[in-house]
């Protein structure tokens, strides 16, 4: 994917300028396949070039620039810096709600972020709150079977499982593996990131058994399709590690 977008970006800079739009968009996805690497730093330096010009050539309340102002805060989020993230998620969703109005699907996953922001800073309550949002708008706009949909059921799993609400996760997690299941595949990160979920659930309740199995079936998928280095492999291995012992 990398190597296609730089290629991309090549021929953009050469015929279109390093001002237009269109180069910023190279930008942005470059930086959102560094993420996906889990290499943030570098993800975090194509969303800032790729906003610079967004803002320059399409204006401040533009929904793309929203796009780059939620690309940059999952970047801090994924460093661990939550309160810059959110600062970053709340500018996107004032945009999109002028822009695009209260039900769009791009101010549902607005809110999603926000709710990881509050979620990672143990704000349980507000995230489960911004989550809901998210799922009411996603299961009018899209439908039920949507990746989106079931997105929204994990992250309110995730949730309900900190609040130590233990069958409420699980209800919301197999909701969320249903759809991931038909919509995307048994090997893809989503679905590993779900048994995941679920393996700490199982853990908590002291079924080390089932908590083991569910880790199992996660770090395979992620070593299978991110690789050893990705660190949701070796958080993967180091947990399922610690389950063996």
């Amino acid at each position: 994917a990398l190597k296609h977008h730089q290629k991309s970006l090549a021929i953009k800079l050469k015929q279109l300028g390093p001002e237009h739009s269109d180069v910023a968009t190279s930008y942005n996805n470059i930086g959102e396949v560094h993420r996906n690497k889990g290499e943030y730093d570098k993800a975090l330096e194509y969303f800032q070039k790729s906003l610079a010009i967004m803002l320059k050539q399409l204006g401040p309340e533009h929904p793309k620039v929203a796009i780059s102002y939620n690309n940059i805060g999952l970047g801090h989020d994924n460093k661990g810096e939550y309160d810059k993230a959110l600062e970053y998620f709340q500018k996107a969703l004032a945009i999109q709600l002028i822009q695009l109005g209260p039900e769009h699907p791009d101010v549902a996953l607005s809110y999603h972020v926000i709710g990881l922001g509050h979620d990672n800073k143990s704000e349980y309550d507000k995230a489960l709150e911004y989550f809901q949002k998210a799922l009411a708008i996603q299961l009018k706009q899209l439908g039920p079977e949507h990746p989106d949909v079931a997105m929204s059921y994990n992250n309110i799993g995730r949730v309900h499982r900190k609040k130590g609400k233990y069958d409420k996760a699980l209800e919301h997690y197999q909701k969320s593996l249903a759809i991931q299941l038909k919509q995307l595949g048994p090997e893809h990160p989503n679905v590993a990131i779900n048994y995941h979920n679920m393996a700490y659930v199982y853990k908590a309740k002291k079924d080390l058994a089932k908590s083991k199995e569910f880790i199992g079936k996660g770090h395979a998928i992620f070593l299978k399709k991110l690789g050893p280095n990705h660190p949701h492999t070796k958080k993967a291995k180091a947990q399922l590690d610690a389950l063996k012992e």
